[in-house]
């Protein structure tokens, strides 16, 4: 019987060997350039190097095939553009085609997933979510959360001081993960006061974005379809994916302690006051009606569950756990960043610190005096013009057949912007393109925004979510510094910084004097 059975086996093993081979080289075939990688692999192995972070790496081949070229990993294919026209052409003109998101299939399934978040969520299910969650960063939500994110930059102010007082320099970048996961634990988490430097899951969150989670994370794009999900449960349970299975449990417990606690109070004839975090705005979204929406959320390929505004309990803890997720790393950086440029273009710094003495002359700093630190809003525009971040959250896919920039692009196909080179490109930011010059942005330059040149923050209607709360949190912790303090950099500063990461990159330290104002 086995020997009757090897011909079909030889056929099998051959077919799928020969499929691998013909996706390997399915660029080449189309004339579009770019790096080949291995057979079966493409460029998998360049994507977990230790030596030089994906985002840059994508930069460098850019750099050697131009601003279009396309890469396999595995069976995934992606084009890489670095054109602003092609970039609206992606995010805006034909959103339709593109609303979909590049995932790795490691992430799973974004229409079946019961805790799929706005990240993840794509086509009707995304509208969805989307719409619920807007109002939770609308500048009326932000000024009621003012006076909390307040209160942890100034207990991130006194670990300063403690920190600074001999003369010791302080790894900033620690000092902003801690004040990022602070806030938005207590904005979004049931957080009730500061765990600042003491919060259990501090280490746990902070392991997500270490290269070696990363690097794990991106062998799901080699696999072959039948082996991703049994590779995925293994590394949700045993390997370093195991860190985001630990956050969905306490996002889970904050939630389900909320809903105990609202019961009690209904018991009790406790009316509900203003929502006090994330976890109340969106279960006053909770579905009652769990029949009509059902538990198994509904498919969300049919446009009748975008009129469902109601949420369930997994999909809240989707939502509060991206949001943990985002909220701790990319504001963290760009506050590092900051610190760096500041402290290595003191000029710069100390019009900065003129500004913030000069429009925020109180001991609290209100909602109202962010808005006027115009110059402060230049220093964090270029920072993310310079150092982008998340830039790997700057790609599509392809969802319909269609043409971009005279290549033929087919369903399934994954669209990466080169945000790196993008934000660097001399033809659209001039000769000093490299430069740190803030006070370019003082004349008219949101155009660049408009047509596809600078997205930090992505573009069109997936534009990031949080970037008002973002803005909010880092006004508000760099006033509360500048005006006491300068950042100088010393013996351990990295000049220039040593960038670290695999499917992310961040600063591999970022250490810095305070020193008192006079």
């Amino acid at each position: 019987m086995s020997f009757l059975l090897f011909p079909w086996i030889s056929v099998a093993v051959l077919g799928v060997l020969s499929y691998y081979l013909w996706q390997w080289t399915y660029w080449k075939r189309r004339g579009i350039p770019g790096p080949l990688g291995y057979p079966f692999l493409g460029v998998f192995l360049d994507s977990i190097s230790e030596e030089l972070p994906g985002p840059l790496k994508v930069r460098e081949w850019t750099k050697k095939y131009g601003k279009t070229f396309g890469f396999t990993e595995g069976l995934m294919k992606t084009l890489v553009i670095s054109d602003p026209d092609l970039v609206q052409e992606v995010f805006v003109k034909q959103y339709d085609n593109f609303y979909g998101r590049k995932r790795n299939p490691i992430q799973g399934n974004s229409e079946k997933e019961k805790r799929t978040n706005l990240f993840s969520a794509q086509g009707y299910r995304w509208k969805r979510l989307r719409t619920i969650s807007s109002p939770t960063f609308s500048n009326n939500s932000l000024r009621k959360i003012n006076t909390t994110v307040e209160d942890c930059a100034l207990e991130l102010m006194r670990h300063i001081e403690e920190r600074s007082a001999g003369g010791e320099p302080i790894e900033m970048l620690r000092f902003y993960q801690e004040f990022t996961l602070d806030v938005i634990g207590r904005i979004a988490m049931g957080q009730t006061d500061s765990q600042m430097f003491k919060n259990p899951i501090f280490p746990v969150v902070r392991k997500l974005f270490q290269g070696s989670y990363s690097r794990l994370f991106l062998i799901g794009a080699v696999l072959p379809p039948f082996l991703v999900e049994i590779v995925r449960q293994i590394l949700l349970k045993t390997l370093k994916m195991g860190s985001f299975r630990k956050i969905n449990v306490i996002t889970m417990k904050a939630v389900e302690d909320r809903i105990k606690q609202r019961e009690e109070d209904e018991k009790n004839g406790i009316e509900p006051g203003e929502p006090q975090d994330f976890i109340d705005l969106f279960l006053d979204a909770k579905a009652d009606d769990v029949d009509h929406f059902g538990e198994d959320n509904g498919d969300f390929t049919k446009s009748a569950s975008y009129t469902n505004r109601q949420l369930t309990t997994d999909e809240i803890v989707g939502q509060c756990t991206v949001f943990l997720i985002a909220g701790f790393d990319t504001t963290a950086l760009s506050l590092s960043y900051s610190t760096y440029l500041l402290a290595t273009h003191p000029g710069i710094q100390k019009k900065l610190q003129e500004e913030v003495d000069r429009e925020c002359p109180d001991p609290e700093i209100s909602f109202d005096q962010l808005s006027k630190l115009k110059f402060m809003e230049c220093v964090m525009k270029e920072t993310l013009r310079l150092y982008p971040l998340g830039t790997f959250a700057n790609s599509r896919k392809c969802m319909r057949a269609t043409r971009l920039g005279g290549v033929e692009v087919e369903p399934g196909t994954m669209v990466q912007v080169d945000t790196w080179t993008l934000h660097t490109d001399k033809s659209i930011w001039g000769e000093d393109a490299e430069e740190f010059k803030p006070e370019s942005w003082l004349s008219d330059t949101d155009h660049f925004f408009q047509k596809g040149g600078y997205i930090p923050f992505g573009l069109g209607p997936r534009q990031c979510i949080g970037m008002r709360l973002a803005y909010m949190e880092e006004k508000l912790l760099l006033a509360h510094i500048l005006r006491k303090y300068t950042f100088e950099t010393g013996a351990k500063t990295e000049i220039p910084l040593k960038l670290v990461g695999a499917a992310t990159t961040q600063p591999n330290s970022v250490w810095m004097h305070l020193k008192l104002r006079n």
